[in-house]
Order: structure tokens, then C-alpha cells, then sequence
């Protein structure tokens, strides 16, 4: 029985340290490595030196596998052919200088796949023929004659796969073509991660690059609407959290909400769900402090984060609270008043006259309009809503002008409209809300509903 493999104490035909070299390895601490055709487990001891988690090697040939047990105890040995693997799952998995007698060399790849883990590494040595076409070529060796790939046939057996040509290996006297190294790896679908903040361009981004290239798009903003009105199923927590007084213009609050109260897995989750593990691209608006837990969320569901980052071109705009607080002073500029202040937390409420001009519901979602004008002729800076078995406190809204109001009650200014809308989940129609449905002030002073709207209230009764 010929030497092959080469020790310090028996030299053999391959040049086997120099071969290690360049086989270029993954570092194989606390890993679980296979040699297929392990000869007399040269490759093994490394692995078991390295400190390597499991260890085996698997040669046909009974000799060498004694010779490999009596130098490297430590490893584990069997006398098998690749058709007799043992069903289990390994990091790194070797095939060197071997795949060359295969009946089916693509079939052998595939099964060697096959039992990686999830991120594991084939590391093929393989002799590659020169030809142009994607073809087996038979190659006369020195005792017999054998089919080689062509690189353009390599990569069509590793079409499937995560693949890299890591160079040459160690040539070998009488070789009749070149030996490679490639690594193969499981393909990861790919997560493309639009994570800017809102107006750096992402929803255009996403239709010009990735819609023409056939990649699905998920918006972040679409999905988290269509959970919040009850449209698309989610994990309960995160349903009611994005349907917690959700609204599309402040979308930052509801992700921000979302990822406080620990539900960031589930929202990630949700989008990946989107993309039937195929490659997709995510525009969502992600904090900053958060995108790494959906780049290493998205690791754990078995894909392959890529984040893409720009900086905006052009002014920022600036943040809503305060264009819309320059707005209103600069409003209140050209009335020669001052802009008004938030009442203090313990001052007295000021009575306020109103009128709720407009309500309507769709999908869930309560919409209501009217004006308010308080003792101070101010619009006030909360209202309350009784609606169905629920108060709501309502801080968040669109102040809006309404002339009629300031010809009408002769006012210095027509800043006294509003608009907000609300979630009510499980209210279908508004039947379902006009006996206990109430606006009013702070200090208690009732709203009253515009004709229209008692109109409407009345024919839903």
C-alpha cells in the first residue's frame, strides 16, 4: 500500500503540510469537522490540534484508516465510502483530490452540502480541465482515466450554492490538470435593509433598483398599517402595540414603541415573513439604536443582512414638532400676537367652545374634524373622547385654519381647527359608537356635533 500522505516520519507522494496551507481552512476551534477520503487522517490530527469539537474521518481503504487511528486516537475513524455517510451535520466538511472518482460528482456535491450546518463550509480540492464549455472532460492519468469539470461545468454544478475560488492548491507530479480550492457554502437568501429615516429617498430607491431586478419590496410602513387596522394577522403583543393610537404620520413613534417594549423580533419577523425566505429588500424606517438587532435577527432566521446607507442629499427636513411650532409663530407673527404656551400641568382649565364638524371610520380607524376656540380665544392643546367603553386623551393633532370660525366669532386668528384620527379596534361601524360617542374640553365643556354629523349618527342608529 503506496505512502500518500506525508508525515515528519514518512514521506508520501502528496506534499501534504503545503496542500493544508493552501486549502485555506476556517479556523476550526469548538467546530465539528469531516474528511471524506481522509487517507491516513493528516487533516483530522490538524482539526483535532486546532481544538476542533468532533472530528472524523472516512476512508474505504481498511489500512489507512488503521494507520490513521493509531496516529490520531483522539479522532474518530471509519472504514466507509461517501454512499455510507453517518446522518449527521458538520461545520466543515473536506473533499480533497477525491471527487475525480465519483460515479455522480454533482450528486456527491449535493449530498456533501446537504450535511453542513446551517453556516458550514465544504472545502473542495478539485482538479479543474481548460476548456471554454460548461463540460466533463476525460482526462488520461497515469493509471486510468477519469472526468474533470470545466470551470463554466463547476459552476453550474455550484449554481445553487454560495461558492468562492480560494486559488490553487499544491500540484502534484504526473497531474494532468491544475487543482483548485473552492469553498461552498449554503446560499443565504438575501434581506437588503432600507433603514434610513424618513425623505432619504428609500421608497425610491427600492421601485428604481430593486423592483426592475425582480427582488419584492416590503414596506415596513404598509405592513405595520394593515396589522394596526386588523387586516393582517401578527403576533397579538405587536398587534396591539402597533394598533395602540397608531397613525402614519408618526410612524417613527409607533417603531420606536414597538422595539421599547422588546416586540423587535416579532416585527422582524413579520416583514421576513413577507419574502418566503427569497431574497427581499425592507423599506422601514429603523432607529439607529435598533438596526443592529434587526441585522442579527434577520442572521438567526437565515438570511443574509446587507445595509445599505446614504446620507441625504440636500436639506434635512426638519423634525415636525418643530416646523410645525415655527409655523404656528410665524402665523401668529403676522396677527401681532405672541405664539401661545402650553398651559402649565397644574394651571386651571379654561372652558372651550366647539363643534365636531366631521367622523368617520375606516377599517378601524376613527377619524374626527371640528374646531375648538377656549376662553382665550386659543385652540385648546388637549381634548378628551369618550368612545364606546373607552376615554381617550387626545394630544396629538392636526391644527388646522378655519376662516369660517374667525369670521364667525370675529377672532383674531383662524388657527382652531383639528383633525386626528384614532385606532377602535373591534368597532366596525359607527352604529356601534353614537350612544356614548362625546368631545370635549379639558374643564368638561361637550362639543356639539355639526348637523352632518348628527344626521349621519342618527340614520346609524
Amino acid at each position: 500500500m503506496a505512502q500518500y500522505q506525508s508525515f515528519p516520519d514518512v514521506p508520501g507522494d502528496s506534499h501534504t503540510l503545503d496542500k493544508l496551507k493552501a486549502l485555506q481552512l476556517p479556523d476550526l476551534r469548538g467546530r465539528s469537522f469531516l474528511d471524506v477520503g481522509c487517507n491516513e487522517g493528516f487533516f483530522c490530527g490538524f482539526a483535532s490540534y486546532q481544538g476542533a469539537s468532533r472530528v472524523l474521518g472516512v476512508d474505504h481503504t481498511a489500512g489507512f484508516v488503521e494507520r490513521a487511528r493509531r496516529r490520531f486516537p483522539a479522532c474518530e475513524f471509519l472504514c466507509t465510502d461517501w454512499n455510507h455517510l453517518p446522518d449527521e451535520r458538520f461545520d466543515v466538511i473536506l473533499l480533497a483530490s477525491a471527487l475525480h472518482y465519483a460515479e455522480d460528482q454533482p450528486a456527491l456535491v449535493h449530498s456533501l452540502v446537504d450535511r453542513l450546518e446551517p453556516d458550514g463550509v465544504l472545502v473542495l480540492e478539485v482538479g479543474i480541465a481548460s476548456s471554454p464549455k460548461a463540460e466533463w472532460t476525460r482526462i488520461k492519468r497515469g493509471i486510468d482515466e477519469r472526468y474533470f469539470p470545466s470551470m463554466p461545468k463547476l459552476r453550474e454544478v455550484l449554481s445553487d450554492y454560495a461558492w468562492k475560488w480560494m486559488g490553487k492548491s499544491v500540484p502534484q507530479a504526473g497531474d494532468p490538470v491544475g487543482r483548485h480550492v473552492i469553498h461552498v457554502s449554503r446560499r443565504r437568501p438575501v434581506a437588503y435593509l432600507l433603514m434610513e429615516p424618513p425623505g432619504y429617498g428609500k421608497s425610491s430607491i427600492a421601485r428604481r433598483l430593486f423592483q426592475p431586478a425582480g427582488v419584492p419590496v416590503v414596506s415596513g410602513d404598509e405592513l405595520m398599517a394593515s396589522v394596526a387596522e386588523g387586516k393582517r394577522e401578527a403576533p397579538p403583543k405587536l398587534r396591539d402595540c402597533l394598533a395602540h393610537e397608531y397613525s402614519p404620520f408618526h410612524i417613527d413613534k409607533t417603531i420606536h414603541r414597538a422595539f421599547a417594549a422588546g416586540l423587535g423580533p416579532d416585527l422582524v419577523g413579520l416583514w421576513a415573513s413577507q419574502a418566503a425566505d427569497a431574497d427581499f429588500a425592507l423599506d422601514a424606517y429603523v432607529p439607529a439604536e435598533h438596526q443592529q438587532q434587526v441585522v442579527d435577527q434577520l442572521l438567526l432566521l437565515g438570511f443574509l443582512p446587507v445595509k445599505l446607507q446614504w446620507d441625504k442629499v440636500g436639506p434635512r427636513t426638519a423634525a415636525s414638532g418643530s416646523q410645525a411650532s415655527d409655523a404656528e409663530a410665524f402665523y401668529f407673527s403676522l396677527a401681532g400676537q405672541a405664539a401661545p404656551k402650553v398651559a402649565e400641568t397644574d394651571a386651571p382649565a379654561t372652558r372651550a367652545a366647539g363643534f365636531v364638524d366631521e367622523v368617520t371610520l375606516d377599517g378601524g380607524c376613527l377619524t374626527v374634524r371640528g374646531w375648538a376656540v377656549s376662553s382665550s380665544g386659543l385652540l385648546p392643546e388637549k381634548m378628551h373622547m369618550h368612545v364606546g367603553a373607552r376615554t381617550l386623551v387626545i394630544d396629538r393633532f392636526e391644527k388646522q385654519t378655519r376662516p369660517d370660525v374667525q369670521r364667525h366669532l370675529d377672532l383674531p386668528h383662524a388657527l382652531v381647527g383639528f383633525r386626528f384620527s384614532v385606532e377602535v379596534p373591534g368597532v366596525a361601524s359607527l352604529a356601534q359608537i353614537v350612544d356614548g360617542f362625546e368631545l370635549y374640553d379639558p374643564a368638561g365643556a361637550s362639543f356639539r356635533l355639526a348637523g352632518p354629523v348628527a344626521k349621519a349618527f342618527a340614520e346609524a342608529e
